[in-house]
């Protein structure tokens, strides 16, 4: 019989107990070119059970330590099953014996397989032959494991290093974006210095040249015509602060004073003024739901981002057109808010400025929000129109968006939340705010023009005023027994802020009221937890008329 050499290099273990048995089948295994190991017990057998073993050959006789062979096998490796050849020999019923000792050892062996005894040579080692290759593939099993396991391991290896490489890509990713945000900060930056700055120094030429032709002419006694030059430097001052809430209404963080409001009234009303301010080869039209429900919104900013985009409307039709003011109504579910709108469910009241200008390629339309973008020349655009009304939209609780297309105009819709409430009436403006009798108010305020200024303000409509240049002048006086009919500070205070000076303040005066100037204007959320009961706000820059109103109001009340 030819044998293969790759198989007979692995021994078979022989156990064969009785007389001679053991070395008549290792003969004949050696006689056909096996390796066999004869060992005289199971015991000593399974001390030799290895990877390299290629079969095992026993006889019934040497079963005679239950449990032996079964538990060394069951400690091979995965991928090892060594073939077990049992030699039994049948009983007398001409059945063979399945239980005892050979009934155990066939549970607890998987890979056996039992040879009738007498056996001839031809047939052992055939069976032998069989189980040899057999294991033959149980090891090209095993090399092909430890091939897959290598390769997962390299795998692993390739991962972690491609895993690094991608860490390092995206961290020079995310540096290079931040290089860029910055780069973008910087150039908003310049165009916020070539816009804004250059629209300042023209109100601050307007307001300092005024203010020094009015000193010379005071000093040479010449005060014929002064207030022309007085009107020159408010105008110029105020059209600094309107700048200035402009920067707010970008940051959203302008005062509001949201109520609900008639927005077709609004609307109408600005029909003067808007058709003021357009060519006279524009055509205006008014397109208003008569079943329009009010919307909560800040008259003033709802005024001023209208204007704003009538004149871009303007500018977007240097040969003429129609510029056509549209309201509307429109309630949102929750896909529509959230995913087209970026806004609350809810009723929504629409303003929508549309023109039959130039419109706008996709490219600046989506950057028509960002700060300081503007397509028009250095020093005639500051690049905050859309970006304030989208700050004042979104700090109403609405939402803006535009839709526009080269060669077909433009329209913005501004969204605001509606409401049934009614519209709040504005009480009548006196013609001056009435005048005290003696009022003591006490003015902290850190800055000295800004206290001198409300000092002879007070002072002038016949309050008595008390002034303290930071809190901790002030606590002592509002702990003494000098009686206060107000309270004026600052928001913005060295060492505390005006709300808690005010809680000290009403520590020992529960029912003084409190008003409160800042220069630091807060969003009107922030402003709503701020004042508490009898507390009002101004913001700076204030009209001083204003300033004794609001005094008068407070001390009225009281």
């Amino acid at each position: 019989m030819e044998i293969k050499k790759e198989i007979t290099l692995n021994p078979v273990l022989v156990c064969a107990p009785f007389g001679r048995d053991g070395e008549t089948l290792a003969d004949l295994l050696h006689s056909a070119g096996y390796h066999a190991q004869v060992h005289p017990n199971l015991r000593v057998l399974v001390d030799e059970i290895g990877e390299r073993v290629g079969s095992i050959l026993v006889t019934e006789e040497a079963l005679t330590l239950s449990g032996v062979l079964g538990e060394a096998l069951a400690l091979q490796p995965p991928w090892s099953d060594i073939p077990v050849l049992l030699l039994i020999s049948r009983q007398k019923s001409g059945r063979f014996p399945v239980d005892g000792l050979v009934g155990r050892t066939l549970i607890e062996i998987t890979n056996v397989v039992l040879l009738e005894r007498p056996l001839g040579a031809r047939s052992l080692l055939s069976a032998v032959e069989v189980a040899l290759r057999n294991r033959q593939r149980q090891f090209a099993l095993r090399d092909q494991m430890e091939l897959l396991a290598q390769s997962h391991e390299a795998l692993e290896a390739k991962v972690q290093e491609r895993s690094a490489e991608l860490e390092q890509e995206v961290a020079q990713r995310s540096r290079a974006e931040a290089a860029l945000r910055q780069s973008q900060k910087m150039e908003a930056v310049g165009q916020l210095t070539g816009g804004i700055a250059h629209d300042f120094n023209n109100m601050l030429t307007g307001v300092i040249g005024s203010l020094d032709i009015m000193r010379r002419r005071i000093a040479s006694h010449r005060l014929e015509d002064l207030d022309r030059f007085m009107d020159a430097a408010a105008a110029s001052a105020n059209r600094a602060a309107g700048l200035t809430q402009r920067l707010l209404a970008f940051s959203r963080r302008q005062s509001l004073d949201a109520k609900p409001t008639d927005i077709n009234g609004l609307v109408a009303s600005l029909e003067q003024l808007i058709r003021g301010s357009l060519d006279e080869r524009v055509q205006l039209q008014f397109v208003l739901d008569p079943h329009l429900p009010r919307a909560v919104v800040d008259v003033n900013q709802l005024e001023n981002a209208l204007l704003n985009l009538a004149i871009n409307a303007r500018d977007a039709m240097p040969e003429g057109g129609r510029l056509t003011i549209e309201t509307s109504a429109v309630d949102l579910d929750e896909a529509c808010a959230d995913e087209r709108y970026g806004t609350a469910v809810g009723a929504y009241v629409i303003v929508a400025v549309s023109d039959t200008g130039v419109g706008m390629p996709p490219d600046v339309l989506e950057k028509v929000f960002d700060p300081f973008f503007t397509t028009k020349p250095l020093g005639q655009g500051t690049g905050l129109g859309l970006s304030m009304v989208y700050g004042f939209a979104r700090q109403s609780g609405g939402q803006v968006r535009i839709h526009s297309q080269p060669g077909a105009g433009s329209t913005v819709k501004i969204y605001l939340p509606a409401t049934e409430a009614g519209a709040v009436v504005e009480p009548p403006v006196e013609g001056s705010a009435p005048h005290g009798d003696g009022q003591r108010v006490l003015v902290v305020e850190d800055d000295p023009a800004v206290r001198m200024l409300v000092r002879e303000v007070l002072e002038e409509l016949g309050y008595m005023a008390v002034e303290a240049a930071e809190p901790h002048a002030a606590i002592p006086l509002l702990a003494s027994s000098t009686p206060f009919d107000l309270l004026i500070s600052d928001v913005g205070l060295p060492g505390m802020n005006g709300r808690e000076l005010a809680e000290i303040a009403r520590s020992y005066r529960p029912e003084l009221p409190i008003l409160f100037i800042t220069g630091y204007a807060e969003n009107a959320a922030i402003r709503a937890a701020f004042l508490g009961t009898n507390m009002s706000m101004v913001t700076k820059p204030f009209r001083l008329d204003d300033l004794a109103a609001k005094v008068s109001e407070m001390i009225t009340r009281r």
